[in-house]
């Protein structure tokens, strides 16, 4: 007997292990969220939760100077996350420069000129005396 097809988040939610990985993204997007809403937003578009688990909040700064601020903001994070009843002891800042990958550039074609297409004329010219040779023979 066939079964019916299952969405692919039911399947991925039988599995412990992808479940797990998925909760602690979930939760660390809230925490990244909620962070950033007590952030100014051109500091808060750079920073993001790197670990939500345990006693201290560690999160990851794209640059030192970011990091640098929000370290001087950690007392007042602290004390909003435990508003908001997480129970955060502390806050720990490191520095994750994120590099973007290199663009894919497509290779510029190789002009043609006359000197490099003569070896191919003249295969050309070959093969088509070749073939006009087996012809006449075929026809003989």
């Amino acid at each position: 007997m066939a079964r019916s097809p299952q969405p692919l988040s039911r399947i991925l939610d039988a599995d412990s292990v992808v479940a797990g990985w998925d909760a602690r993204r979930r939760r660390e997007e809230a925490l990244t969220r909620l962070v950033r809403r007590h952030l100014p937003r051109p500091l808060a578009e750079r920073i993001r939760v790197a670990d939500g688990t345990g006693q201290e909040l560690q999160l990851a700064a794209e640059a030192g100077a970011v990091a640098a601020i929000v370290r001087q903001r950690t007392p007042d994070l602290v004390a909003a996350m435990q508003r908001d009843g997480w129970e955060f002891t502390g806050i720990r800042v490191r520095v994750q420069v994120r590099t973007d990958p290199v663009p894919f550039r497509k290779p510029l074609a190789n002009p043609v000129d006359r000197t490099s297409l003569r070896p191919l004329a003249a295969l050309a010219r070959l093969l088509k005396h070749w073939v006009a040779c087996l012809l006449n023979r075929v026809e003989k």
